[in-house]
């Protein structure tokens, strides 16, 4: 009798604690999610207006655009500063080149940022940091680097 006692409180407790993990994690998916939606429809919102600052030579806009950027993105990655370095009044006759080459980086952060919530809210294995930067960089690393190369 009292071996089925212990057990069941052990089954218990697990299951309480499995049903809290659950609940917070639930929780934290959420507001990170809605965060980062926030976040990339402020990336998506500032680039047009950075797209026609850069094709009408804005220098005043293009200053202010590089200071909003720069508290936007990580001044850590490499990636990120080369967009902050793209928001300068373009040479004479190359806006719309510097234009393209600034939404195409645009376009691949966000695209970077997509598939790290979806591993972020996929299954637990995918939270385990060595197994998703594994898998962040087969999935949106070649993109990445084709541009690294296209560029040069």
């Amino acid at each position: 009798m009292g071996a089925l006692l212990t057990s069941t409180v052990i089954a218990a407790i697990v299951a309480a604690a499995v049903a809290l993990w659950t609940a917070q994690r639930k929780i934290s998916i959420e507001n990170i999610t809605q965060d980062r939606r926030a976040w990339r429809e402020k990336i998506r919102n500032n680039a047009l207006s950075v797209h026609d600052a850069l094709i009408s030579r804005d220098e005043k806009s293009l200053n202010k655009h590089r200071a909003e950027f720069a508290a936007l993105l990580n001044p850590n990655d490499k990636e990120d500063r080369e967009i902050i370095d793209c928001i300068k009044l373009p040479i004479e006759g190359k806006e719309n080149e510097c234009a393209d080459e600034f939404s195409e980086r645009i376009a691949l952060l966000l695209k970077h940022d997509w598939e790290r919530v979806k591993l972020e809210a996929g299954p637990f294995f995918m939270r385990i940091n060595c197994v998703r930067k594994i898998l962040s960089k087969i999935i949106y690393q070649p993109d990445r680097e084709k541009y690294k190369r296209a560029t040069k």
